[in-house]
């Protein structure tokens, strides 16, 4: 497996497409990049976390944008998570900063992160993911915006 991935997940972590469009996902997504060697489509009953890798650069508040620690967030982190359904809640919490509520979801990360429990993940042989593909994706996937993510 090749140490750079790109992860797509729908921006509502909740979310999954259709079965139909889950079914024809990998094909759909091997068209547009031809050259990936791997491609795996994911959806699970619990909402899951998609991490940056070595990208990982900080996080900010999205209300005050001020920058959180990797101790603040690993609170946050602990106070979603639930062990006994092995899932993120993306409930709302109160920011350490500034007291805004927000899920996890909604943290500003550098570089991007997310929560899912749809997900498309592939080797990083293509680059960025252009607008324009970026757009097409999210047309397939029944008009449901995306994040995308770059894992190294």
């Amino acid at each position: 497996m090749s140490e750079h991935e790109i992860i797509i997940l729908l921006r509502d972590p909740q979310q999954q497409p259709t079965a139909d469009i889950v079914a024809a996902t990998k094909a759909f997504i091997a068209g547009l990049f031809p050259a990936a060697e791997h491609i795996d489509v994911t959806c699970t009953d619990e909402v899951r976390y998609y991490d940056c890798g070595g990208n990982f650069e900080h996080i900010h508040c999205p209300a005050c944008q001020t920058e959180l620690s990797v101790e603040q967030w690993h609170s946050l982190m602990d106070a979603d998570y639930n062990a006994e359904s092995n899932s993120f809640a993306m409930q709302q919490l109160a920011l350490p900063c500034c007291g805004k509520l927000c899920n996890l979801n909604q943290l500003q990360y550098s570089f991007e992160q997310g929560f899912g429990r749809f997900a498309i993940i592939m080797d990083n042989s293509v680059g960025a993911v252009d607008a324009a593909t970026q757009a097409a994706i999210e047309v397939f996937l029944g008009k449901q915006p995306v994040k995308i993510i770059y894992r190294h």
